[in-house]
């Protein structure tokens, strides 16, 4: 008897994790880096922006993490772990999926662009948050959490050279940025654009092109590239 009982019991879990299986699904998110609303190049073709700097882009690198879903019933899918390091130089970093979505129809999605403080401090250096990655600065500076290099005969260095690695996650120093947008139809794949002239557009390369170390200067910056990010309808 006791038998039989255990054969129910397990035929029953059995059906309930297909069905909520079945109810489930896995949601892609690929993004578009762009540059005036062309595909980025690196290293070899020249971009002039608004304030008149002629660029050109040699490394871009960035953490997405801590993203949500907003459902069409009012709940929210949260990915765990959320962590997720895209580099303009690795094409396979562009896509990723999120797993085990209700399926239901998607409203808007949140993420955080960078490391939070929790995640800065676990000792956890799997994965995307690998220090040979070269995003990594210490214990109490944590991660960068945006990196842009490139080149304009603007800059006043040297080497014409402007270096952005912006981060921190200490109170007065936190440069994370939460970023909300809307999703109209996702079909299987959130498609987000990242349009970098609209971050360099706000610049003056003259007067500022190297931001290295946490504080203000980078929490302002950071508040500038947040608007790249857009899902064009």
């Amino acid at each position: 008897m006791k038998k039989v009982v255990v054969v129910i019991v397990i035929c029953a879990l059995t059906c309930l994790s297909f069905q909520m299986k079945k109810n489930q699904k896995d949601v892609g998110v690929l993004l578009h880096l762009n540059f005036q609303n062309e595909p980025l190049v690196l290293t070899d073709k020249k971009y002039v922006t608004k304030t008149n700097d002629t660029v050109s882009i040699t490394k871009m690198k960035f953490y997405l993490s801590n993203i949500a879903l907003e459902l069409e019933d009012g709940s929210e899918y949260n990915e765990s772990p959320s962590i997720h390091l895209v580099d303009a130089q690795t094409l396979s970093s562009l896509r990723f999926n999120l797993k085990n979505v209700p399926d239901l129809k998607i409203k808007k999605i949140r993420f955080a662009v960078g490391i939070d403080s929790k995640n800065s401090i676990s000792g956890n250096f799997d994965g995307d948050l690998d220090p040979a990655l070269g995003m990594y600065w210490a214990w109490n500076t944590g991660y960068v959490n945006m990196k842009l290099e490139g080149k304009s005969s603007s800059c006043t260095n040297v080497k014409k050279e402007f270096q952005f690695h912006i981060g921190g996650y200490l109170p007065k120093q936190n440069a994370l940025q939460e970023i909300v947008l809307n999703v109209p139809d996702e079909k299987g794949t959130i498609v987000m654009d990242v349009e970098l002239s609209k971050w360099l557009d706000s610049l003056s390369l003259k007067e500022t092109n190297s931001i290295m170390i946490p504080g203000d200067k980078a929490i302002a910056m950071a508040q500038k590239y947040k608007n790249m990010f857009q899902i064009i309808e």
